[in-house]
């Protein structure tokens, strides 16, 4: 399994950790760790589910993809003008 290095602010570390003594009894790293790996699996499983479940039924599904280009002065005024329109 490959290592992931994640930085995690305050309220969501405390959920985490929350979650951790919930599910396995202590605050450890590694219960942290398992913590977030059950996290991700299931929300792979879930957009895998969705999708497989879209071609089903034929549903409507939207992907949010990010351009690879920055945001820029020269497009900003264009990026107000779509999601701002009256």
């Amino acid at each position: 399994m490959a290592d992931l290095e994640l930085y995690l602010e305050g309220k969501l570390l405390e959920g985490i950790s929350e979650l951790a003594v919930k599910h396995y009894g202590e605050d450890s790293e590694s219960s942290r760790k398992r913590v977030v790996e059950t996290a991700l699996e299931m929300r792979i499983v879930w957009s895998n589910s969705i999708e497989r479940g879209q071609q089903e039924t034929h549903e409507a599904t939207s992907r949010w993809e990010f351009s690879e280009s920055p945001v820029t002065e020269e497009n900003t005024g264009t990026i107000s003008d779509w999601l701002f329109r009256r």
